[in-house]
């Protein structure tokens, strides 16, 4: 058991009813959809592949998910490590791994924070993965866990190798978003006058297998956006992908929901398997801080005190 002040309490309470009180006022479902209309919107429902129409449209080639994992020694900047992996993989399981460790107290530029130092060796990774399956497997379908518009700013120049090459090779290169942060909706009529982040304005408004395209706001920098229900779950979820591909919207609008679960989280289920697999645990950390790392660099740079706390 915890002690808790009764004050905090009620300060949680008060920002609960607050949160109610703008919700619920200002998200009307019918309303939004009403909005969307007026906006432009093209919504649509799409339906999941049937077994022999997915083979067709594979061709005999391949679908492929990349997602990264980083975690971190115990500690505070700069005395840190960070652990890097990524991971790319075919539904078949062939494999591409790629890795590397940080550390502020040897590389440590005054221009730029750890917090961007880490998205770009992550996105820099991510993507070495990917060009390796693209030259390695014949892919289809190459799933990028995230929107596709960081890695053209975190990591510009492997992010151009990836795109010229999957235009080469005709793979679809799309990035899936559950964690979608624009509020795009705002900037546009009749939303103007609202404000919320689009996740949130669009939670339970759309049907299952509906999505939603808003030109005026999901097409920059050389790619198209989309919003979409995958599951039963009211989350939306995005998907975005390169303009010059962007005839198949539809096609691969149908493989997201194809490989997503009905009563899941909106998100392929495949997509979770490479998350799980490329995951590095605080165990791993600590397993590799023990077996690799100098017994007197570890206890000099990376062992706090309070580490040695009785309780």
């Amino acid at each position: 058991m915890f002690t808790v002040s009764s004050e905090l309490i009620d300060k949680i309470k008060y920002i609960s009813s607050r949160l109610k009180e703008t919700y619920d006022r200002v998200y009307d479902r019918e309303q939004i959809r009403q909005k969307l209309i007026a906006a432009g919107a093209e919504m649509s429902v799409v339906e999941p592949f049937k077994r022999h129409e997915l083979a067709r449209v594979l061709a005999n080639r391949e679908i492929a998910a990349v997602d990264g994992s980083v975690n971190q020694t115990r500690g505070e900047d700069p005395h840190v490590l960070y652990f890097f992996q990524a991971l790319a993989k075919t539904t078949s399981g062939y494999k591409a791994f790629t890795s590397d460790v940080y550390t502020p107290l040897i590389e440590q530029d005054e221009n730029e924070t750890n917090v961007h130092k880490r998205k770009q060796i992550l996105a820099k990774l991510e993507l070495e993965a990917a060009l390796q399956l693209l030259e390695e497997r014949d892919i289809a379908f190459l799933l990028m866990d995230g929107a596709l518009y960081h890695y053209r700013i975190d990591a510009p120049d492997e992010w151009e190798q990836l795109k010229e090459k999957a235009l080469e090779k005709e793979v679809l290169l799309v990035g899936v978003s559950e964690e979608i942060t624009t509020d795009n909706l705002q900037k546009i009529e009749p939303f103007s006058n609202w404000r919320g982040y689009d996740r949130d304005v669009l939670f339970g408004v759309l049907a299952y297998k509906e999505m939603v395209y808003v030109e005026k706001i999901q097409q920059k920098a050389g790619l198209v956006s989309v919003w979409c229900r995958f599951s039963r779950d009211p989350a939306i979820t995005g998907f975005d992908m390169l303009t010059e591909q962007q005839s198949e919207i539809k096609t691969v609008a149908r493989l997201l929901l194809t490989l997503t679960p009905e009563n899941g989280r909106g998100v392929p289920l495949f997509i979770d398997i490479v998350d799980r697999e490329v995951r590095l645990s605080d165990d791993m950390v600590e397993a590799f801080i023990e077996q690799y790392i100098d017994v007197e660099i570890r206890r000099r740079l990376f062992v706090k005190k309070r580490h040695d706390r009785p309780y």
